[in-house]
Parts: C-alpha cells; sequence; structure tokens
C-alpha cells in the first residue's frame, strides 16, 4: 500500500481510518491509566489483556509475545507481512514501551539546592 498522506502532512502507511481507531483507543486508555490507580496496575501487569478489555486489539498478522527471561513485551511480524502491518507492529512497539514506563516509580528527593542554603549570601552573576 502506498504511504497515505495524514492529517499533519506527514506520511503514515497505516489505513487513516485504522490509525485514528487505534489512537482513539490509546487516549482513552493513558486517560484512564492516569485517573484510575488499579487500571494502570493491571495495564502494567498485563498490558494487552487490559488493552483488549478497552476494545483494542492487534490486527492479524501481528501477534504479542512476553520474553520471559527480560520480562518485556516483543512484536512479532508474520512472515511476508505488508508496509501497513510493519507499520502498525511499529505503533504496538512504542506503546508497549510507554506501558512500561508506567509501571517505573520515580524516587524523586527534595533538597536543597547548591548554593542556594539557608543563609547563603547572594552571588552575582556577571
Amino acid at each position: 500500500m502506498n504511504e497515505i498522506i495524514g492529517a499533519s502532512g506527514t506520511t503514515n502507511p497505516i489505513n487513516p481510518i485504522r490509525k485514528k481507531e487505534l489512537d482513539d483507543k490509546w487516549k482513552a486508555i493513558v486517560a484512564k491509566a492516569i485517573t484510575d490507580e488499579n487500571f494502570k496496575k493491571q495495564l502494567v501487569a498485563d498490558p494487552m489483556h487490559a488493552m483488549e478489555d478497552q476494545g483494542l486489539k492487534v490486527v492479524e498478522g501481528l501477534k504479542i509475545a512476553m520474553d520471559e527471561v527480560t520480562k518485556i513485551h516483543k512484536v512479532v511480524l508474520a512472515s511476508g507481512a505488508d508496509e501497513e502491518v510493519q507499520a502498525e507492529a511499529k505503533w504496538w512497539s512504542i506503546r508497549l514501551k510507554m506501558i512500561k514506563e508506567f509501571g517505573v516509580e520515580l524516587n524523586r528527593q527534595v533538597g536543597n539546592v547548591a548554593g542556594f542554603e539557608e543563609g547563603c549570601a547572594q552571588r552575582s552573576i556577571i
């Protein structure tokens, strides 16, 4: 399939109707993960099941497999997959990496910034 120019002026080999469906459902999943801690935990623990429950399904010709050693989801293409399926595989791969990041807790420590401790004299910058 030839690349299709989208509203942004960029080209994308994914059918625009399918692309909109993927993006709209993804946005709803992200919004739910941000506002519902239990859903976020379910999404991180079993992303494919959680996304399928929200209506986001993988197109025929793609398979998502969990690497048991690294605990990373891998997108597997059927042999001879066309350009559209390959582009969708990339879409899924990016989203699965994002989901993995949802589960990472940031360790933020709050403290004094060097040079601005209590009682520190002002410094001029030339």
